[in-house]
């Protein structure tokens, strides 16, 4: 039941959020052209009140999260007690065509700081598909556990199952975890590839799960760290700076109707097993079929069934990384696109509660904002060209000039777009926590920086918002592969290809302004210059050494720099240990190790009978692998031999799954007089 305060306070927001929306309508209506109201202009009029609507609730909520943390609300976490004699936790850490060294690095890291008195048990679900990332994933996890058996003393354990069909994509892999190995967990906590918690942090969430028997998922939101490219340090900088104030704001209306992002959260397992079955949408895909963005439903769903979803933004100690790249941003943009677009088949289903319906109709608008400013904007111009006709000079066009009631509007929403960023900054210097952001003029600068590069890079991103949107509505699905994590740079022949056209739009529209209406020039020019200077933002932004080069001028530093957490620190010395290890590994393949090698062998052997993961080739199928593998010459010693380096990329994920076949091509290879004698001298 929602407490007579959170209700008020959201009636509260709406209301005010409808003044500002109200208010800014009437005020563009009245500033419609002297010449009379088009057809065209009132067009707008809609898109108008939608969209300054959707910036004003922004900024009221920022503005109640803002007042909220100036009253220094605190925490109030209290230590879990017993822990050693609880059930275990689970962790899970779905992974995908990941690198292996930093995925087992990190859990390495939370085992560590773990210690002995907290029990969690870590369970990597590898949904890989290309066969040697898998082979790695398989050598890490043996590694992996072998040190911590040396060298640590904990309570934890760390498992390894490779899925053989990726059926469902994330959710499917957590939904095979639930339904084959959740029953002696009470509560999961679910990870990304790149996620990181602090060990007080995940004891503090199972404690408060244990706290509240009708809290069915706790979200804590990860903050972005680790990452040196430019483009890296300004998310870094404004998660950290400006996230605080948008989440408590978040927290204040959502309360127990929250929502789930897909990681660094816990849930409790028998709630989303009986509650988080997704629905099938009706249709194709992209629209229809398996829903992908299914964070949003699998929170609404346990909303519907009574279970509370909080946002637990008073924790801390949550991490993730973010992309180095404009590229690698909008590609991930791209399939939360697809994602976030299916949840309007859902905004009217049966069940859901309205906070639920909000918070999809806020993913969908958070990209479908983007395609209806520019038809706003392409209305408002149409209309002025209607209204004027075609000229036979330019002089009636130059007469076309914003008036003061336009101008005000337009300052309007640029205020309650910036003024959230300087909540940001008075929040961090009234708590005294400004030298962790490299101390008060720094964090100016820093907000100055953030500031004036938002908003170059926003019509870039509003444009290929755009482009996502209706290439999602006219079909085209979006791939799911691998996200790219780690760190390079734009070469200036990629720069051009992927944000040359966008260059040559901004310097179209430019030249159209100058030449047909030259006093809108000035407020064309946060569109145009940005898009004009598309190719060197996409390259200097994915630069390393820029981003480190502002760290030394402690520019857009964050507290996680300033003071990097513990985990953070063992992770780094895991990647290290791990980095040595792999140092002197063969170079061969990771195939040919596996049947090079009986422990491996064994171990991969393990992995596939734990998993149900057998799978025997066909006939010819098999048939086709010993052709290919088959030794063209023939040893002195008579015997044939096998070269498993021969067998074509497309059959090795197969072959990995037919264990008979790989224990016939390892026996031949450990058959081998030479080989038998070399094992007994």
């Amino acid at each position: 039941m929602v407490s007579k305060e959170i209700k008020r306070t959201r009636w509260v927001i709406a209301t005010l959020v409808l003044l500002i929306m109200t208010a800014g309508t009437t005020v563009y209506v009245t500033s419609m052209s002297a010449n009379g109201r088009g057809w065209l202009e009132w067009l707008t009029v809609p898109l108008f009140a939608l969209l300054f609507g959707w910036i004003g609730f922004s900024f009221v909520v920022a503005t109640w999260g803002w007042i909220r943390l100036l009253r220094h609300r605190t925490p109030k976490n209290e230590p879990a007690t017993g822990a050693g004699e609880k059930p275990p936790t689970a962790v899970l850490v779905p992974v995908y065509n990941e690198s292996p060294e930093d995925v087992f690095a990190r859990v390495e890291a939370m085992v560590r700081g773990l210690g002995p008195n907290h029990r969690f048990d870590f369970f990597i679900l590898s949904d890989t598909n290309d066969s040697e990332v898998w082979l790695a994933e398989e050598l890490a996890w043996s590694q992996l556990t072998d040190r911590l058996e040396e060298e640590v003393r904990t309570s934890c354990n760390v498992y390894y199952r490779h899925r053989r069909e990726n059926v469902a994509r994330k959710a499917g892999n957590i939904a095979d975890f639930c339904r084959r190995w959740s029953d002696p967990y009470s509560f999961m906590i679910v990870l990304d590839a790149d996620s990181l918690l602090e060990p007080d942090t995940m004891v503090e969430m199972v404690r408060r799960m244990e706290a509240d028997d009708r809290l069915g998922i706790l979200q804590v939101p990860p903050t972005p760290i680790g990452r040196h490219s430019w483009f890296a340090r300004l998310q870094q900088f404004a998660a950290a700076a400006y996230g605080p104030v948008f989440c408590e704001g978040f927290d204040a209306w959502a309360a127990e109707q929250g929502n789930y992002w897909g990681h660094n959260a816990i849930i409790r397992v028998e709630a989303f097993c009986d509650c988080c079955d997704l629905p099938v949408l009706p249709g194709q895909a992209p629209l229809g079929g398996e829903i992908l963005s299914h964070d949003f439903v699998e929170a609404s769903l346990l909303v519907r069934n009574g279970w509370k979803v909080r946002l637990a933004n008073d924790i801390g100690g949550s991490y993730e990384e973010c992309p180095t790249t404009l590229t690698d941003y909008a590609q991930r943009d791209q399939r939360w696109c697809q994602g976030n677009l299916q949840h309007s088949r859902l905004l009217l289903s049966e069940g859901f509660h309205p906070v639920s319906r909000l918070h999809f109709f806020s993913g969908v608008l958070a990209y479908a904002s983007s395609p209806l400013w520019i038809l706003f904007t392409c209305l408002c111009v149409a209309s002025w060209a209607w209204e004027n006709g075609v000229p036979s000079d330019l002089v009636v066009f130059q007469s076309v000039a914003p008036s003061m009631l336009q101008f005000g509007l337009f300052i309007a929403a640029m205020a309650m777009l910036l003024v959230p960023k300087l909540y940001g900054y008075i929040n961090v210097v009234a708590r005294g926590q400004a030298w962790r952001f490299g101390g008060a003029i720094s964090m100016l600068l820093s907000v100055v920086m953030e500031i004036v590069l938002s908003v170059l890079l926003s019509p870039i991103m509003a444009v290929m918002h755009t482009r996502f949107v209706v290439s999602t509505l006219r079909g085209r699905k979006v791939t799911w592969s691998s996200q790219q994590r780690g760190e390079h740079g734009v070469p200036m022949l990629q720069a051009v290809r992927d944000y040359g056209g966008l260059t040559i739009l901004g310097a179209a529209i430019t030249a159209a302004v100058f030449l047909f209406a030259p006093s809108w020039a000035v407020w064309f020019l946060p569109i145009t210059a940005g898009l004009i200077l598309a190719v060197p933002l996409a390259m200097v932004m994915a630069s390393r050494d820029l981003g480190k080069s502002l760290a030394k001028l402690r520019l857009l530093v964050i507290p996680e720099e300033t003071n990097p957490p513990e985990v953070y620190q063992l992770y780094e010395q895991a990647m290290l240990d791990s980095r040595k290890q792999w140092a002197v590994l063969p170079k061969s393949s990771m195939l040919e190790q596996l049947i090079d090698s009986p422990t491996f062998f064994h171990t991969h052997h393990e992995v596939l009978r734990a998993s149900h993961a057998e799978h025997a080739m066909t006939e010819s199928e098999r048939k086709e692998v010993r052709d290919a593998s088959r030794r063209l010459q023939v040893g002195k010693d008579g015997s044939s031999g096998v070269d498993v380096s021969k067998i074509p990329m497309e059959w090795r994920r197969a072959l990995l799954s037919d264990i008979e076949l790989l224990r016939e091509l390892h026996v031949q290879t450990h058959a081998r007089p030479k080989r038998l004698a070399n094992a007994a001298g």
